[in-house]
């Protein structure tokens, strides 16, 4: 009989405490488990997340997808899309609104008409006004040096040529101005042309 008994306790001192008080295991305090062989680890105990109350599911949200969707706004809180040279990679950032009529532009260009963009400028801080549609994200200079200069590295045709070929993708070209910003092209006309007949096409 005592025989019996004291190996009734020596099962019951076997058990190890952490299963039989699993409940109780405070977050961070370690657990000990060790292998046939005898070597063990140490870690911190982990428990499980409770599930958040039904009807009301848990919204995580990283650091990282905020960044991401700060860095998409231009200057006056418009959404950016990005304007790619698929000959040189280079990029600038538009409104999304208007990404197409700008990618289809360049890519009209580089494939097309020979040119090279090595280089452009998009979205810029500032207000959006009249005199200037970049803060707005309606405006893209093309390898422009300063106004109505461009790198002749970038190979863009000639003043008129490119007011066509800005025209029939929706686009004002600003080397159609009398002050010519020629390498430059803006949704919409802010002042008129100087003695052209270039139709714009609508989008």
């Amino acid at each position: 009989m005592k025989v019996a008994v004291l190996a009734a306790l020596s099962v019951l001192i076997a058990i190890p405490s952490a299963e039989a008080g699993q409940g109780h295991v405070q977050k961070g305090s370690p657990v000990t488990s060790c292998d046939n062989d005898g070597h063990c680890t140490t870690r911190a105990a982990t428990l499980p997340v409770a599930s958040p109350r039904k009807g009301r599911p848990e919204i995580k949200k990283t650091t990282a997808t905020a960044r991401t969707q700060s860095a998409a706004l231009d200057a006056n809180g418009n959404t950016m899309g990005v304007i790619v040279s698929a000959k040189t990679g280079a990029r600038a950032r538009v409104g999304v609104a208007y990404a197409a009529r700008f990618q289809a532009y360049i890519d009209d260009l580089e494939t097309n008409h020979g040119a090279r963009v090595l280089f452009m400028g998009g979205i810029r801080p500032g207000h959006c006004s009249p005199s200037s549609e970049h803060p707005c994200g309606k405006a893209l200079d093309v390898c422009q040096l300063r106004r109505g200069v461009v790198d002749s590295r970038c190979n863009l045709p000639g003043r008129r040529v490119l007011g066509e070929i800005a025209a029939s993708h929706g686009l004002f070209e600003g080397g159609r101005w009398c002050n010519s910003d020629y390498g430059h092209a803006q949704i919409g006309v802010t002042a008129a042309a100087c003695g052209d007949q270039i139709r714009i096409v609508r989008q």
